[in-house]
């Protein structure tokens, strides 16, 4: 039985790609999701300043190549490509073709982790290289498509079937597989001893234009850095916090950058800046206050007072990313600023900036296109149509599919319990939608809170029913009288 589906598959080149969700064996499709997580979150960021202060300790160190990760799976001996998200490339283009004749190697199944990415001539690879060599189509270059393994995540070379704890023998296993490719190789790894070496390691490949980064390995493989150079965003305050210090300072300041057409879309926040910053921005920003119909909050919950988008700053950051560690794409509020101040357009797909830091305010840049473009990102990591214009987006309505109104009196005052079920017909339009809420309302004029609601989402009608039942079972007892 096949691992995946071709059903809803586009050409490329002679090969096939598949949509997201075309792994169809539920066990794979969560091991490669479940791994990009995992990963993800044992990364700790570094910047080229960092280097020099790690340990003197033994490092295995790899370039990071400009691509996106995805498998390379192996199903008796027929090689497939599989993204976290289930995207799915298979059949006869040239990098299939280098594993499948490594297929003898590869005991079982294997599944093997890695970055897929797109050759270019001079200059390194880019994250949207990739995506122009997959495009076309019929006409897709898959010549340039190639693939780079950094773990193995089961099976591998034919000596070593299981997965090996230790990730030098883990990174032998792939060496040997791939010992004769072209587009398919385990990726380059030298052994080095202290932050000097790994800094020298930085300077050869990074800033000699080889990579777009680093990933640092300690020995034992418990802690996994990724190291590349800072990158400095020019954007413009939009919103602020209270700090918990005291009225008189900022705690965070909300940032936006500018689409070509004029829009805003939100980029993230900063809060790490010299407590002096903070009163300045204070005594700034509390007078240019304006409306908005956007409502943006703090990790604490704590909402951002909007502004004029007039002080345009800037802030180093440790990356950006345009996708989750599930593999998710990252959306982003798009914003108009009117008269009236603030107006929500509709959530597109934007980046995540990591570990934001105040570095000045720009006073010889101003609020337009060019000085916070947003397509500074693009530095960084791919973001689908970030200049397209954003339409507002139309919301089908909700439907109420359930309605019931229970009454209870006691002492001449009636209690009044209700509880109401609806379709939302938002889901497919806007992911934060749910599919089903069910609401319950508690109202006991005697009782010291006499007002309390308990809300449930679900994601089928069959489970908002089950909701529904056991809220009224568990509420409406002897004595309440249900009314119209």
């Amino acid at each position: 039985m096949s691992l995946y589906t071709t059903d809803s598959a586009r050409p490329l080149g002679a090969g096939q790609q598949s949509p997201a969700g075309s792994i169809t064996d539920s066990e794979l499709a969560s091991m490669v999701r479940g791994y990009k997580r995992t990963v993800a979150s044992r990364y700790r960021s570094l910047i080229e300043e960092d280097l020099d202060g790690l340990h003197a300790g033994k490092y295995l160190v790899s370039p990071k190549i400009d691509g996106e990760m995805w498998f390379l799976i192996y199903d008796n001996g027929e090689p497939f490509l599989a993204s976290p998200t289930g995207r799915v490339v298979s059949g006869d283009i040239p990098v299939l073709r280098e594993a499948k004749a490594a297929a003898s190697k590869a005991h079982g199944r294997t599944v093997l982790a890695g970055e897929l990415f797109a050759a270019r001539k001079g200059g390194r690879p880019r994250v949207g290289d990739l995506a122009s060599a997959m495009g076309g189509e019929t006409k897709a270059e898959t010549s340039r498509i190639a693939f780079a393994a950094f773990d193995s995540i089961t099976g591998g070379f034919r000596e070593s079937p299981e997965r090996m704890p230790e990730y030098t023998d883990r990174l032998e296993s792939m060496q040997r597989l791939f010992d004769a490719g072209k587009r398919l190789k385990a990726i380059k790894t030298e052994s080095v001893t202290g932050g000097p070496a790994v800094s020298e390691l930085f300077q050869q490949w990074v800033a000699g234009g080889k990579g777009e980064g680093l990933v640092i390995r300690t020995h034992d493989n418990a802690i996994v850095y990724k190291a590349k150079p800072s990158i400095n965003i020019d954007a413009a305050i939009i919103g602020y916090t209270e700090s918990s210090e005291g009225p008189d300072k900022v705690g965070a300041v909300l940032m936006g950058l500018m689409r070509e057409d004029g829009q805003y879309q939100v980029i993230g926040s900063c809060g790490n800046m010299p407590g002096e910053q903070r009163i300045a921005f204070m005594k700034q920003l509390r007078e240019m206050h304006v409306n908005s119909n956007y409502r943006h909050a703090n990790s604490k919950g704590a909402l951002y007072r909007f502004v004029r988008p007039e002080i345009v700053i800037e802030v180093k950051v440790t990356d950006i990313q345009s996708e989750t560690s599930a593999g998710d794409r990252i959306e982003r509020m798009v914003l108009e600023s009117t008269e009236d101040g603030w107006r929500a357009v509709r959530q597109l797909p934007g980046a995540s900036i990591l570990h934001p830091v105040f570095v000045r305010v720009r006073d010889d840049k101003s609020v337009n296109s060019t000085d916070i473009r947003v397509a500074q990102v693009l530095e960084r990591c791919l973001v689908d149509s970030i200049d397209s214009h954003a339409e507002p987006l139309v919301l089908p309505a909700s439907e109420i599919l359930r309605r019931e109104v229970y009454v209870k009196s006691t002492k001449g005052k009636d209690a009044v319990r209700k509880l109401v079920m609806w379709q939302t017909h938002k889901e497919s339009v806007d992911p934060s939608y749910p599919a089903y809420v069910v609401h319950f309302t508690d109202y006991s004029p005697g009782r010291k809170d006499p007002l309390k609601r308990e809300v449930r989402l679900a994601p089928t009608i069959a489970e908002a029913q089950r909701l529904a039942d056991g809220m009224v079972a568990s509420n409406i007892k002897k004595g309440w009288d249900k009314r119209a």
